[in-house]
């Protein structure tokens, strides 16, 4: 008695249809033109140690900070984010930074 209800499930499963074999979907590349960086950096020091992770538009915008917060920021670059600052140049991108349009 336990082969019948065996053999009527294979039974069963060799009459059952295949199942419908997936659709086919067709990728296409797709472009998008990015706007063209317009703002530039007042000083070549900034461009050289923080371009590199940050835009112009996002260093133009930083609020207003005191020299030893923008020191306190540099070296939280250097440690932490591991940015190849030299420590001989914190004196002169803070000054940079502290000279930026948004920091007056």
């Amino acid at each position: 008695m336990k082969t019948l209800p065996i053999a009527v499930l294979v039974l069963l499963a060799a009459c059952h249809p295949a199942a419908e074999s997936p659709k086919k979907i067709t990728l296409t590349s797709q472009t998008i033109a990015l706007p063209v960086e317009t703002a530039t950096l007042p000083a070549e020091i900034l461009t050289v140690n923080c371009a590199a992770c940050h835009s112009p538009e996002m260093i133009l915008s930083q609020p207003k900070l005191k020299p030893e917060q923008w020191q306190a920021e540099v070296t939280k670059m250097r440690g932490a984010y591991k940015a190849s600052i030299d420590e001989k140049d914190d004196a002169a991108i803070v000054a940079a930074l502290l000279d930026l349009p948004n920091q007056k």
